[in-house]
């Protein structure tokens, strides 16, 4: 690392300028990199190029160059209505349930008065 020829002191001086700029650019482009308002709106960025991409592929599986794919939403259709079905059985399964364990209740009640 010997040179030929030694740094002045104006040179060095100027080394150091230069350097400390430098550090204190890289030292700002941190501190705007980790602000937390500028990670949140990096964050909703990448959540809504996400989304986007994510619903562009499921379009794409019931919609082609053609139009709509039938077969495709009648199965989407038939499992959403098969979902449906299952939470109103099982709603009223579970009324029905407590209608009748309300009716024993209140015969019971009745049994103890008479």
């Amino acid at each position: 690392m010997a040179k030929d020829k030694a740094r002045s002191i104006p040179e060095i001086r100027a080394d150091l300028a230069r350097n400390r700029g430098q550090v204190t650019d890289a030292l700002g482009d941190l501190i705007t990199e980790v602000n937390p308002k500028n990670v949140a709106k990096r964050g909703v960025e990448n959540a809504k190029s996400f989304a986007a991409t994510e619903f562009e592929a499921v379009k794409s599986q019931v919609k082609d160059e053609r139009g709509w794919r039938t077969d495709r939403l009648m199965v989407i259709g038939g499992a959403v209505l098969g979902v449906v079905v299952f939470v109103v059985t099982i709603n009223a399964i579970s009324h029905a349930r407590h209608r009748s364990l309300g009716d024993k209740a209140r015969k019971a009640i009745m049994a103890i008065g008479e």
